[in-house]
C-alpha cells in the first residue's frame, strides 16, 4: 500500500478512515499522559487514545497513587490494570490528529520527532483554554463546523476542533494561562499527585464537551 506523506505544517495527517487519533505525552509515560489517556478513553470512546513518554519507562504500570485517583474517580480498574508504558515514537505523532504535551518539552520534542504536527500539537492546558475560548472568539460558521450534524464523523468532528484552536493559536486573540504544563507530580508525594490529576481532569473538560457526540 502507498504511503501518504502530509504536506509540510499540515494540519492533519491523511484520512484513511477509522476513529480520530489523540496522543498524549509526558517524561515517563506512567504518571500524567496516562491519566489523560485513560480519562480521554471513557469520556470518548469514539476516539482512539494512546500515550507515551519521551523517556518512557518501558513496560511499567501507571503509578500507584495516580491508578488510585483514577479508580476514585470512577474509571474502571481493568484498563488502569493493563496500561504499560511506552516510548514515544515518530510514528506516533505522525498518526496522531491530536498530540497534547503534559508540558511545553513535551509538545516540542512531538514536533521534533515529526515537525509536521506543528499545528496539531498542543500542551493539554493550551489545547484546553484554546477550545474553551471557541464559541466566543470564531465566526459563527466554525462554530457550526464544530456540531455533529456539519461533522457526523468522530474524525472529522476532531480535527475540525484541532484546526479551529490552531487558527486561534495563531491568531493571539486569546490570552493563555500563564502556565502551560501539568506539574510533574513523580516522587513528590500524594498532594502532588492529587493537584496534577485535578489539573488534567479540569483541562480535559472543555475538550471533551466539545467532542461529545451525544
Amino acid at each position: 500500500m502507498r504511503r501518504h506523506t502530509p504536506a509540510p505544517n499540515g494540519p492533519h495527517p491523511p484520512d484513511e478512515g477509522g476513529r480520530g487519533r489523540v496522543l498524549a505525552i509526558c517524561s515517563g509515560n506512567i504518571c500524567r499522559s496516562p491519566a489523560a489517556e485513560l480519562l480521554l478513553r471513557d469520556r470518548l470512546g469514539q476516539l482512539a487514545v494512546s500515550s507515551a513518554g519521551t523517556i518512557g519507562v518501558v513496560g511499567h504500570p501507571v503509578e500507584p497513587a495516580m491508578a488510585r485517583l483514577l479508580l476514585a474517580d470512577g474509571l474502571p480498574p481493568e484498563p488502569i490494570a493493563a496500561f504499560a508504558a511506552r516510548r514515544l515514537s515518530e510514528a506516533e505523532v505522525a498518526s496522531a490528529d491530536l498530540v497534547l504535551g503534559m508540558a511545553a518539552e513535551h509538545r516540542s520534542a512531538a514536533v521534533q520527532a515529526h515537525p509536521q504536527a506543528l499545528r496539531r500539537s498542543f500542551t493539554l492546558v493550551e489545547f484546553s483554554a484554546l477550545v474553551a475560548a471557541l464559541p466566543t472568539s470564531v465566526t459563527a460558521a466554525l462554530t457550526a463546523a464544530l456540531t455533529a450534524t456539519a461533522y457526523p464523523s468522530g474524525r472529522a468532528r476532531l480535527q475540525a476542533l484541532v484546526t479551529a484552536a490552531d487558527d486561534l493559536r495563531r491568531s493571539r486573540r486569546v490570552p493563555l494561562p500563564a502556565d502551560l504544563d501539568v506539574a510533574d507530580p513523580y516522587g513528590r508525594g500524594e498532594a502532588a499527585y492529587r493537584q496534577a490529576y485535578a489539573a488534567i481532569r479540569a483541562a480535559l473538560g472543555p475538550v471533551v464537551s466539545a467532542l461529545r457526540e451525544d
